[in-house]
């Protein structure tokens, strides 16, 4: 080694054009890798981005599919209780409400109306004269004659024995004022039909949709829906697994198609559990196409780079074989320079602008008489906090350096620019030059900007998301386990905002949660997060020590603000929340753990009668 390395430097004293193409040659492959690098991450950050999206969509999705459902449960549930009132007055009532309900909802969606009596025989049906069939082998039979407690029951999808097809029975036991039973009254409800009405919440032609009971068999199913009737989910899915969790999402294949899909679940009040799936292939195909598109992009300019830098590697070494006068060799490294994609600045050891290029010019507008004598602050704006590129290369009078600076224009157009910054040096080794490479990279910066907005931020509300609050939550639990302290989680949950979006539109909906969003933000300090989950779901951070009362009143004080009037165009809204508080670290020591816990409290001040908090 001690032998090489003085060889070596005699061998670039010698022919220093044979480093140069050394140089060359090295920064090519930097570059390269730099470029490649940088081209990896940016479609792995957008492809995650995107993914993000999609899973927030399927949620968006399953939500309303459940909202549709329990409205239509709800309904199923009412006629119910009419039925069996009906039959404890006589036949007579319940054929008068077998026929309104046969005329009234939807006949495609319910097949019929039916009482079975204790005996187990059918004894009444909406469609006809009852025929004679036993139905006391049925499961939600036997379940609602052993247990007196009075609930609807959502049975299994079961084939007909009559009519040969499948359905879902809705059921209710019927009992006496004795407490005798009296059979059970039933609605006969076709899968098929009905998921075909929900199929408007699917997105792709690969996206799926489905309804299960609460034990995973399926109800409905969209694709290949007639085929799973009567089978079970595989028992690893996350709303089997964690019974106790009411929404989720998860990734898996098709067994049937092979289709990767993220799904997301939520499971109703009845104990049925919606699932939605948006196959992934489709969903990511326009970002894989950009992706492709900027792949070849980048292979098309590594190849020009490597052909340039392969032809400047020979034009030196044929150069080196002749001898040529000096100012033909100085032509030629200034037809260099004049025509490098990148603006070349060159500093001297007083810090004045000494040489430009072309590119110099296209990007500030300078031309050289302007800039030469010149500082190169006069590239960037004089104002406080400005990132002026002639104090950062006075910073660096012997290093090199890479970083972006606030740019000024000669017409006085601020931009975003990129400066690399290196030092030449003589042959005595001391720094006779600088070089700066200039880039405008303002339409970079506002790319990166925009996806890192968008994957963090809600489109309407411009509030953090659920994913950059659970971020914030985990690192204000971090800071308070180093330093022992309290963080409060507040879970808001809107009051009758349902209505709203029904009676005045989603336009008027959205209006009124950007109006939520801006009185939560008046009432907490900047270090306090104010995030949305979703729908109409808010959660506040509060990362300091309070007493019990002094939460409460925070509490008080968002019901207040939000059951206040809100004046939404020419109409005057007037809403209510429920909140949930949980605290670290007496309710849970992580996020997830705070959040369901106040989430949990949020349920329990709407079981409160609403308008209220509860812990």
């Amino acid at each position: 080694m001690a032998r090489f390395l003085p060889s070596v430097l005699a061998a670039c004293t010698r022919r220093p054009l044979q480093s140069m193409r050394v140089v060359i040659g090295l920064a090519c492959v930097v570059v390269l890798a730099l470029l490649w690098r940088d081209l990896i991450a940016t479609q792995a950050s957008t492809e995650a981005a995107e993914r993000e999206r999609i899973r927030s969509e399927a949620m968006v999705h399953a939500r309303a599919a459940a909202g549709s459902i329990q409205a239509t449960i709800d309904s199923f549930n009412f006629v119910l209780r009419s039925a069996r009132e009906a039959i404890l007055t006589g036949p007579k009532s319940l054929d008068v409400l077998g026929r309104i309900v046969t005329a009234s909802m939807t006949q495609d969606i319910v097949i019929q109306l039916f009482h079975v009596s204790e005996d187990g025989f059918l004894s009444y049906s909406s469609l006809e004269r009852a025929p004679m069939n036993f139905l006391g082998d049925r499961a939600y039979f036997r379940l609602l004659a052993e247990s007196a407690e009075d609930k609807l029951v959502v049975s299994d999808a079961v084939l007909g024995r009559l009519s040969n097809k499948w359905s879902i029975q809705f059921a209710r036991g019927v009992r006496g004022a004795d407490g005798a039973f009296k059979g059970v009254v039933s609605l006969a409800v076709s899968p098929d039909a009905w998921v075909a009405k929900l199929k408007s919440f699917e997105v792709g032609s690969s996206d799926l949709f489905a309804v299960l009971g609460a034990d995973g068999a399926y109800l409905m199913r969209t694709l290949y829906g007639g085929g799973y009737y009567g089978k079970y989910v595989p028992p690893d899915r996350p709303f089997l697994q964690h019974p106790e969790q009411r929404e989720g999402d998860y990734v898996t294949s098709g067994a049937l198609d092979g289709i990767n899909r993220q799904f997301s679940w939520v499971r109703l009040p009845s104990g049925l559990i919606v699932v939605m799936g948006i196959g992934l292939e489709e969903a990511l195909a326009p970002v894989k196409a950009l992706n492709q598109r900027s792949l070849l992009r980048a292979l098309l300019l590594s190849s020009l780079l490597v052909l340039a830098c392969a032809a400047l590697v020979i034009a030196l070494g044929r150069y080196e074989k002749v001898v040529e006068a000096s100012q033909e060799r100085e032509a030629h490294y200034r037809s260099v320079f004049d025509n490098m994609a990148e603006g070349i600045m060159i500093v001297d050891d007083h810090e004045k602008i000494s040489g430009i290029n072309r590119a110099f010019t296209a990007i500030t507008g300078y031309g050289l008489g302007e800039v030469t004598g010149r500082s190169p602050a006069l590239l960037s704006p004089s104002v406080p906090g400005a990132r002026n590129l002639g104090a950062i290369i006075g910073r660096h009078p012997a290093g090199s350096w890479e970083d972006d600076f606030d740019g000024l224009r000669w017409n006085g157009e601020t931009y975003t620019g990129h400066a690399t910054l290196s030092v030449v040096r003589g042959a005595d080794g001391r720094m006779a030059n600088r070089i700066v490479l200039l880039a405008d990279v303002t339409e970079r910066r506002r790319k990166d900007e925009e996806i890192w907005r968008q994957a963090n931020f809600d489109i309407l509300t411009g509030l953090p998301n659920r994913a950059l609050m659970m971020d914030r939550l985990e690192r204000m639990i971090s800071h308070a386990r180093r330093h022992p302290s309290m963080v409060v989680v507040l879970f808001v949950d809107l009051d009758r905002f349902k209505p709203v979006n029904d009676n005045f539109g989603h336009d008027t909906g959205d209006l009124l949660l950007c109006e939520v969003a801006r009185r939560l933000e008046a009432l907490f300090r900047d270090e306090d997060t104010v995030a949305r989950m979703g729908g109409d779901e808010f959660v506040v951070l509060i990362p300091r020590n309070a007493d019990k009362a002094a939460v409460e009143a925070t509490a008080t004080k968002i019901v207040e603000s939000l059951s206040r009037p809100f004046q939404i165009g020419d109409q005057s809204l007037e809403i209510s929340c429920s909140v949930g508080i949980a605290r670290f670290p007496d309710d849970g020591d992580t996020a997830a753990v705070l959040l369901h816990k106040a989430d949990v409290a949020m349920y329990r001040a709407k079981e409160m009668g609403r308008a209220t908090w509860s812990t």
